[in-house]
């Protein structure tokens, strides 16, 4: 019966080593407690997209709000962007050769500075694709994609230190 316990007791004992609280939101914060999203510079021929990357940024935070969006008066810390690369490219084809699928790339570069000064919080380039089907979606299917990918990635580095 002893044995049993003792057995018992280190069973217990292996298995609970990893129990505890676990979170799945990141291990830390922003430093900052407000920011402030700049238009989207844009260095390609699509013109609307940095457009729908800065309505799609400001959106992710105020869904988040980890960190709340100010205007720039009242903004602890501003972020800056600019689209730098895009391109369409076939990714996939069928057996007579014809492009089933497109992939959209977009190359990003992205700043968040200490409002009023030079001070960088962090600095990145970034590059996300969104991949469409060539008979069923259109290449804005495609750029969607993209931009729910960099988007996610920006809100990720601004408010959580994994």
């Amino acid at each position: 019966m002893r044995n049993t316990a003792l057995g018992i007791l280190l069973v217990l004992t292996m298995t609970s080593g990893g129990c505890g609280v676990y979170s799945f939101s990141g291990a830390g914060k922003a430093p900052f407690s407000s920011i402030a999203v700049v238009q989207f510079d844009n260095k390609t021929p699509e013109y609307q997209l940095a457009d729908r990357l800065t309505d799609a940024v400001v959106d992710a935070f105020i869904r988040d709000n980890t960190v709340p969006v100010k205007d720039m008066s009242r903004a602890e810390a501003v972020l800056n962007g600019s689209v730098n690369g895009y391109r369409r490219d076939p990714y996939t084809y069928d057996q007579a050769d014809v492009v089933k699928e497109y992939v959209v790339k977009v190359t990003i570069h992205v700043k968040v500075v200490k409002n009023g000064s030079e001070d960088v919080y962090w600095e990145e380039d970034f590059f996300a694709q969104g991949i469409y089907d060539a008979n069923t979606e259109t290449e804005d299917i495609g750029q969607t994609r993209a931009i729910e990918l960099l988007t996610s990635t920006i809100l990720d580095r601004t408010t959580k230190s994994w």
